[in-house]
C-alpha cells in the first residue's frame, strides 16, 4: 500500500515526511525535531504570559491593599 506525500503530510519548517506531529491548536505540522523547538517556544510564550499575569496580580494587591486617596480640591 503506497502512502501519497502531499503538502499536508510535510513538516511546515523542514519540509520532510519523517515522524509528523500536528499540534491542536496550530495549524502546522511538525516533524519530530521541529516538534520540540514548537513546544519549546510555546513554553517560552506561557512563561512571558506569566510573568506579565504576576507583575498584574503584584501591582492590583498593591493598589488594593493601600488606602484609596483622594484628592479634594476646593475653589475659591
Amino acid at each position: 500500500m503506497a502512502i501519497a506525500i502531499t503538502d499536508r503530510n510535510l513538516c511546515d519548517i523542514c519540509r520532510k515526511t519523517k515522524g509528523i506531529f500536528k499540534c491542536e491548536d496550530f495549524p502546522k505540522i511538525f516533524c519530530y525535531n521541529h516538534f520540540g523547538d514548537h513546544r519549546q517556544e510555546l513554553n517560552k510564550q506561557l512563561d512571558e504570559v506569566e510573568v506579565i499575569r504576576d507583575h498584574f496580580r503584584q501591582t492590583l494587591s498593591e493598589q488594593t491593599s493601600e488606602p484609596q486617596k483622594t484628592h479634594i480640591s476646593t475653589t475659591n
